[in-house]
């Protein structure tokens, strides 16, 4: 992870904790995190968070585990649960403003045209053709 994708994580994470009226202590607390850790880690001086410290953030911000991975840059693009941790992922570097928008934009595409977003597992078809048989 470069220093830029380090803060925009970092942004995510005092984003939430804000969102959630949680103090760093707080959260250091509920996510067994200790306070220095955290605080180096929302001002993106962590280039490498460790998967099972992301872990423990999502499930303390009571947010999915992909997308904590998504913003950490540890997903994939058809892993990811909604195009918004992928937009930040990707084009972080944009307004929020203009991610919202596009994100926004996307699902109201996918309402007035009924797609599936998540569209068809890793191996649905193959399965699906082999429980015919």
């Amino acid at each position: 992870m470069d220093h830029d994708a380090a803060h925009r994580l970092g942004e995510y994470i005092r984003r939430l904790r804000k969102q959630r009226k949680l103090s760093i202590r707080e959260l250091a607390t509920k996510s067994g995190i200790d306070n220095g850790g955290l605080t180096r880690l929302e001002h993106g001086r962590i280039l490498s968070p460790r998967p099972d410290k992301l872990k423990a953030l999502a499930k303390a911000l009571e947010v999915p585990l992909a997308d904590m991975f998504a913003m950490a840059g540890y997903t994939i693009p058809y892993d990811l649960p909604s195009m918004a941790p992928y937009l930040h992922a990707r084009y972080g570097h944009l307004p929020e403003e203009t991610l919202d928008a596009v994100n926004d934009y996307l699902e109201r595409l996918i309402d007035e045209h009924g797609l599936d977003p998540d569209g068809p597992l890793a191996l649905e078809d193959e399965r699906s053709e082999v429980s015919q048989r």
